[in-house]
């Protein structure tokens, strides 16, 4: 038990990605529902636009609530990511060229990468079940807690940028284009 725990605590950054990357793709979809709707019909799913829109909330509420007291809520997390893997997937199968609009009204497809992250971020959600608050422990450390947000936020941005941008980079390279 010491041993999940002391594992449970090391997540804390990447399980508060997983958390805002979570919140980020709810507040897309609510805000841009129709994209990530048609990326569900490619993906062979026949999701209505409030289906959309209340999906998103979902992920909204299950992100900031799993942020902020972790522990079993980091379940809903993880449940959240493997309901979005097995759509990346299926995506990617039946519709590679359609972009999949998790971060909101992107271009961008889902590439294997993709469905990697979402792998990732499922396995983490999974392991911060046995955690507690990622917070924990900073409360006393004003510093360590500025720096442990900012680099939480700048790991949120990376994965955004390869949700987003990598696999427009790619397919440049492809064509020659750079």
């Amino acid at each position: 038990m010491i041993l999940a725990l002391t594992f449970a605590g090391s997540l804390a950054g990447p399980f508060l990605v997983a958390c805002a990357l979570l919140v980020v793709a709810g507040a897309g979809k609510v805000l841009h529902p129709d994209p990530a709707r048609l990326a569900a019909r490619a993906a062979g799913l026949a999701v209505a636009r409030s289906g959309v829109v209340g999906f998103g909330i979902v992920e909204i509420g299950v992100g900031c609530a799993a942020a902020i007291f972790g522990g079993p809520l980091a379940a809903a997390v993880a449940a959240s990511y493997l309901l979005l893997t097995f759509v990346a997937i299926r995506l990617l199968r039946r519709s590679p060229a359609t972009p999949c609009a998790c971060l909101g009204s992107s271009s961008a497809v889902v590439t294997r990468t993709h469905v990697l992250i979402d792998v990732a971020a499922a396995s983490v959600a999974a392991g911060a079940t046995f955690g507690g608050s990622p917070w924990r422990g900073l409360s006393d450390h004003w510093v360590a807690g500025a720096v442990f947000v900012a680099l939480v936020a700048t790991c949120v941005r990376l994965a955004m940028l390869a949700l987003e941008t990598l696999p427009a980079l790619a397919a440049a390279t492809e064509e020659g284009a750079i």
